[in-house]
């Protein structure tokens, strides 16, 4: 018995020696600090990844060379701002590799979705190099890094910016043993990897924390943990001859966390890197690209495929970036692009049914069953669940899924056809919201989509025996709506020419002076001079022949009108962009990819050269093989808005195939 008292003594005080601030610690606990909302970063992204296993829902992106959003367990959760890398010579400079110097990204594999992400400093002239993966068979992502160049008296230290949940407040950050944690609401992010046991702290973000100590060059207030609070981890890496390997493990509990952790350090980590490429090129296995160099076709189609959750089959978000997300505070709630629309549903599907996958193509056509509602419409955006939440109405959206639906007739399940046909005779052809979701009216792109859904369901339900009892027949609707088509749409007393279309016509009176509202304050203008590429649709859907004198001479109009160099805007006085960079809309609108490819499509329709449209994408797409969804018009570099965009990269998969084959395989029979 006093032996036994004698060991709960000594148990007792090895608990107080393990809880009590070490020589290596200033304090145990950071100073508490009030801290304002922090914010995202630029929806300009330079890589992005995931496991093609279904086993690993874990994503991440990377901005200016550095790691930036992480998602999990979802495509839509956001958990991080940054983990980065601070150098420091420990006298004389600081050097943030998310900030300075120039950064540039580099695919390693057109068949995976692999990268070498380099900052270079040229001032101090050395270089920090970066390789990034996910393991496929867990929420881990492994980030391997080494300095080149003028490195000798350099050391270089990590940077923790967590953003658990969906926002950097109420989180809890410590340092447990070679391991620094965070903690939020349940859920887990344990860091693991080469990491000194001395210099290194939690804090508060900009409130002492170990980026703003090393601005003074040296770690001089260590602390064991901080938090709740926007908190932070520092650490210096034990970067053995220039090289470290950092790991980053998501889950819904400590152990959890370590238990992938400790998998990763008995596997090793170039066994992940491995993995991971493997399974991008297995996916690719199955896809046919057309003659030529087929780099970004191949990329394109597994930017496509990264971007569906694997908790939710078919559910491909528009994009990983959150829009001009570096100006936006981090607790609004917004997840940015990572939306489900139903039109890009429809692009996406597309473009990787010319690819080849098929398989992805019929599980969003059963992810559109459950986007629709009772009323046969589809939503204007849904969440992973197929649940809105945007409330718009999007006529074109209910045309789109009506168009996938028939074309994979028998193959999948999917939205109810003639539901949705019941729809658009009740609403159509008006819409609330045009493609570009922002004015309502007669707009040419979404009565093509309208026309060329109906005739798709006349064909589907002759094909099939369906009998219906219509007050008035199909065929009847879809050849008013036709002969209609331009009197709703297409004006002869506008100002740019004897007859062109519009990009919308508020009322369906195209001659008149009809005021028209741009949004992100592009001000009000007569809708006879607001003209958009969009009227292209009428061709690539076959509802108008590519040499239409209509169709000629509105090319002609948006040429002159809206066009910058050899690419497009959307219409005249576009306030969605920004001013300058680093801004953010109300702006002005810049120039988008997906248009040039969309040209390009109606270059092949018309029986012309579109061999250059392809070419140009190629090199906005540049050597991270990413396009997005606006670029600087002139230089032809990437804004703050979303890249990359899964439309844009569809559209150069049905472009690419086209001018191969001279079919548009999207396009209706």
């Amino acid at each position: 018995m006093v032996f036994a008292g004698a060991l709960v003594a000594a148990l007792a005080i090895v608990a107080i020696v393990v809880f009590r601030p070490a020589s290596a610690w200033t304090s145990d606990v950071a100073p508490v600090a009030n801290v304002a909302a922090d914010r995202w970063t630029t929806g300009d992204k330079d890589a992005i990844g995931t496991a093609y296993s279904s086993q690993s829902n874990v994503w991440f992106t990377a901005a200016h060379g550095t790691l930036s959003d992480v998602l999990y367990p979802t495509v839509d959760a956001d958990n991080l701002r940054q983990f980065g890398f601070l150098v420091t010579d420990g006298s004389s400079f600081f050097f943030d590799a998310a900030t300075q110097g120039v950064a540039s990204s580099r695919v390693t594999d057109d068949r995976a979705l692999t990268y070498v992400l380099q900052v270079d400093d040229p001032v101090h002239q050395f270089s920090l190099v970066t390789e990034v993966a996910t393991d496929p068979a867990s929420a881990v992502v492994v980030v391997r890094g080494h300095l080149i160049g003028h490195t000798s008296n350099l050391t270089v230290y990590g940077y923790l910016v967590p953003h658990l949940a969906g926002s950097g407040a109420a989180q809890t950050a410590f340092f447990d043993g070679s391991r620094g944690y965070v903690n939020k609401h349940g859920l887990w992010l344990a860091v693991g990897g080469d990491a000194t046991s001395d210099q290194r702290t939690a804090g508060y973000l900009g409130h002492g924390d170990g980026y703003d100590q090393l601005h003074h060059d040296a770690l001089t207030s260590r602390f064991r943990q901080a938090g709740p609070g926007r908190v932070t981890l520092t650490w210096k890496l034990n970067s053995g001859g220039g090289s470290w390997v950092s790991e980053l493990a998501f889950a819904t509990s400590r152990a959890a966390a370590d238990g992938e952790l400790n998998a990763i350090q008995n596997s090793g980590v170039q066994a992940v890197f491995d993995s991971y490429r493997g399974g991008w090129r297995k996916y690719t296995q199955q896809l046919s690209a057309p003659p030529g160099d087929a780099s970004l076709f191949f990329y394109s189609a597994e930017v496509i495929k990264m971007a569906e959750d694997k908790l939710h089959p078919g559910a491909i978000v528009a994009s990983l970036a959150r829009p001009w997300g570096d100006t936006a505070p981090d607790d609004d709630g917004d997840v940015g692009y990572r939306k489900v629309w139903p039109r890009d549903l429809y692009h996406a599907a597309s473009g990787l049914l010319a690819a080849g996958d098929s398989a992805t193509a019929y599980d969003v056509l059963r992810f559109m069953g459950k986007q629709q509602k009772s009323d046969g419409s589809m939503p204007q955006n849904t969440d992973l669940n197929g649940t809105p939440v945007w409330t718009g109405q999007q006529m074109d959206e209910t045309a789109d899924a009506i168009l996938l639906a028939v074309r994979l007739a028998g193959k999948a399940s999917g939205p109810d056809i003639e539901k949705a046909t019941s729809y658009l005779l009740g609403k159509g052809p008006a819409t609330q919201q045009e493609r570009w979701e922002e004015a309502g009216g007669y707009s040419p792109a979404t009565i093509a989509a309208e026309i060329a859904a109906l005739r798709a369901v006349e064909r589907w339900e002759t094909a099939t025996n369906q009998v219906v009892d219509r007050a008035v027949p199909l065929q009847d609707v879809v050849t008013q709506w036709d002969r209609s088509l331009e009197s709703w749409t297409f004006t002869r007393t506008g100002s740019f020419g004897p007859g062109y279309y519009l990009r919308i016509s508020p009322d369906g009176k195209p001659d008149t002076a009809e005021p028209i509202d741009i949004a992100n304050g592009g001000g009000v203008w007569d809708q006879r001079v607001i003209v958009d590429p969009s009227f292209l649709e009428l061709v690539r859907l076959g509802v108008r022949q590519p040499n239409d004198p209509r169709i000629v001479a509105s090319l002609t109009v948006v040429d002159q009108q809206s066009s910058g160099g050899s690419m497009w805007y959307r219409y005249p006085h576009d306030g969605y962009g920004e001013k300058n960079s680093g801004s953010s809309p109300p702006g002005a609108g810049h120039v988008w990819p997906l248009l040039t490819a969309e040209r390009g499509v109606y270059t092949v329709l018309a029986g012309g050269r579109a061999t250059p449209y392809l070419l140009q994408l190629q090199s906005l797409a540049g050597s991270d093989q990413l396009l997005g969804e606006q670029v600087w018009e002139g230089t032809g570099l990437p804004t703050g808005s979303a890249r990359p965009l899964v439309w844009a990269h569809a559209e150069y998969i049905i472009l690419a195939k086209a001018i191969a084959t001279g079919t548009v395989d999207d396009r209706p029979a």
